[in-house]
């Protein structure tokens, strides 16, 4: 049912060829991964052992070479011949041990040739795992070499997505859509936040999600933490219903945020839910490719000030970003952001206003085109949901 949903070996292969291709603009000679996205993003080999921190996984990718190296513990060899789709010249370098015998097998790897400058997928939203012995070992084994943040590197590849990346994001936008408001025709007044988070992991999964790594709910009227961990606070009439669902197929999460009121909605609260939800589709509808994520941000601006709700002071200068593989990646969408929108980068939009005793947030997410923007989540509600108890 799915299959149109993978990754391909040979896209995954002009993954590489592209990483190398900016390698060789900059003179990298080396490239040493150890991030589990961007391990992933190239690679295509995936194991359920990242979830232990004591045998690490490295990628390592020259710049003059086909041949790209995975280094993981000798248990993996398995895994490894049987993963499907990776592409030409991936070749399993094993180690003994844990992060000691890793770091070790990283340098035997790369003391094979003559090194001037390594990148390491450090830097601009992109935090490797490595280890201080991997960079201090790199820096006395390779005493000339200049070691590079590799961010810069990897992030032009990444935000640019491929048609399968596309499709695999839009799946799970529904996916998370509908089993919200499915989770609504069975909330009840005393249900706990523990307990509407439950149902709702439950539903994303039978919904095909392989897993739910970020999924907040708040309930209540006023001081929303919105990055705690759902709470026995019990749902009390009229309170807003808050969630933000990340739900990840096929190495891609969701991210899409969604509100109810357990009640019924007055009509103020349904004029601002009104206002708010025009102006984050309205923004991301006039974005065209060669704007920055501020021209974005001034459209936006531009909304509000003709709602006369102002800016929102819940998401500061901040009201949106791309994503991908991560929850959040570059762009963001800014005041202060320089960063240039281009076609095929993933946007969402997500301004979040605390106002009349609640939260009005209804994030929605579009892929750029040549020419304008298409909106791929399924659309909040035109009406404030409402769960009459």
């Amino acid at each position: 049912m799915y299959d149109r949903l993978l990754v391909r070996a040979d896209e995954y292969q002009e993954r590489i060829d592209t990483l190398r291709k900016c390698m060789a603009e900059q003179s990298v000679d080396a490239f040493v991964i150890s991030d589990r996205d961007n391990f992933e993003y190239f690679s295509g080999y995936k194991s359920l052992f990242w979830a232990s921190k004591a045998r690490p996984y490295f990628l390592i990718v020259w710049k003059d070479s086909d041949a790209v190296m995975v280094v993981a513990a000798a248990a993996e060899a398995k895994t490894f011949s049987q993963t499907p789709e990776l592409p030409g010249g991936l070749v399993h370098r094993q180690y003994s041990g844990f992060v000691e015998g890793a770091v070790e097998k990283v340098i035997e790897v790369l003391g094979q040739t003559d090194l001037r400058r390594i990148a390491l997928d450090y830097g601009f939203e992109s935090f490797g795992i490595g280890s201080l012995s991997l960079v201090e070992k790199l820096k006395d084994q390779f005493n000339t070499a200049q070691l590079l943040e590799g961010a810069d590197f990897i992030w032009p590849i990444r935000m640019i997505k491929t048609p399968v990346e596309i499709a695999q994001k839009r799946l799970t936008l529904e996916i998370a859509h509908d089993a919200f408001h499915h989770c609504l025709k069975n909330v009840t007044l005393g249900m706990t936040e523990k307990q509407f988070a439950k149902a709702l992991t439950m539903d994303l999964i039978e919904r095909g999600a392989e897993s739910v790594p970020w999924l907040p709910v708040r309930f209540g009227r006023k001081d929303f933490a919105y990055s705690l961990p759902p709470t026995g606070r019990a749902l009390a009439k009229d309170n807003f219903i808050w969630v933000d669902i990340g739900c990840r197929m096929f190495g891609s999460i969701s991210d899409v945020n969604r509100i109810a009121k357990a009640g019924r909605a007055t009509n103020e609260e349904q004029r601002i839910y009104t206002q708010v939800r025009n102006m984050t589709i309205g923004t991301l509808s006039a974005m065209k490719p060669s704007m920055t994520g501020a021209d974005v941000y001034a459209v936006f601006e531009a909304f509000a000030k003709q709602t006369g709700l102002g800016l929102p002071s819940a998401t500061a200068s901040r009201i949106g970003h791309g994503s991908g593989r991560n929850l959040t990646e570059p762009p963001s969408i800014a005041a202060t952001s320089k960063e240039v929108i281009q076609e095929g980068m993933i946007i969402h939009v997500e301004p979040k206003y605390e106002l009349d005793g609640g939260v009005f947030q209804l994030e929605e997410v579009a892929v750029v085109t040549a020419d304008g923007a298409e909106l791929i989540s399924k659309l909040s509600e035109e009406r404030f949901p409402e769960v009459l108890l």
